[in-house]
């Protein structure tokens, strides 16, 4: 993989620079830091050609972690967004994703971890922790859609090529559903089933049956299925 340009903003300089130098270790090509999201954006429209903005910062109050998403969905919707916080709760992560964050990371994680979950994120995958993830399908109100969705299901559909019952698979998973269960309720063999959700996932970069579920939710399947907390 080619090296990846990034411009990483934290307020805090001996963060900022253990970060960048941690992030050159490992091939990454930090060509900007920034104390601020404001100072990032002038460095951009100065001139300055990131492929994705590390954003890190401390434990904020709830509102305060909105108006830095907003403000990262307005300045910076070009780009990769990798989040870098303290917790990453289930707020945190709705607010994200709704605003076309690829990866919210916790920054106690390994050098390693974090330079894998980066190039992951140029492969066009999403990276969240796997228990805000968990909690955030289970939360009923949520009705979360991709930025720029309305009802995103069919939209969906053609940007990745899931088919029709594929898109079945994925809400019912959503909703907690065994392969057994969905199955019976869509009048096919479990092993079907199982066809059907190992090419959905391959189709949408998901390794996992949680990855496959916090995908679907961010793209709007989850506006037609009852979610629930479910063992995924």
């Amino acid at each position: 993989m080619q090296s990846i340009k990034i411009l990483l903003v934290d307020a805090h300089q001996l963060s900022r620079e253990g970060l960048r130098r941690l992030l050159g270790s490992e091939t990454h090509d930090v060509i900007g830091v920034a104390r601020s999201l404001d100072e990032a954006a002038e460095q951009i429209a100065a001139g300055l050609g990131p492929d994705m903005l590390v954003f890190a910062f401390d434990e904020l109050p709830a509102g305060d972690q909105s108006a830095i998403v907003d403000q990262l969905r307005a300045n910076f919707s070009g780009l990769k967004v990798v989040i870098l916080a303290n917790d990453v709760s289930s707020s945190l992560l709705s607010q994200a994703i709704d605003a076309g964050v690829s990866a919210c990371l916790l920054r106690d994680m390994s050098i390693e971890a974090l330079s894998r979950s980066i190039e992951l994120v140029m492969l066009g995958q999403q990276v969240f922790p796997t228990q805000a993830a968990l909690t955030l399908i289970g939360n009923r109100g949520l009705g979360l859609s991709h930025p720029g969705n309305g009802s995103s299901s069919v939209r969906s559909l053609g940007a990745r090529g899931v088919s029709g019952r594929e898109g079945e698979i994925l809400r019912s998973l959503l909703s907690g559903h065994s392969n057994k269960q969905i199955a019976r309720q869509l009048g096919i063999s479990e092993a079907t089933v199982k066809v059907h959700l190992k090419a959905v996932m391959r189709k949408i970069n998901a390794q996992n049956r949680t990855q496959a579920a916090v995908w679907g939710l961010a793209n709007g399947f989850g506006e037609d299925a009852g979610t629930k907390v479910a063992a995924l």
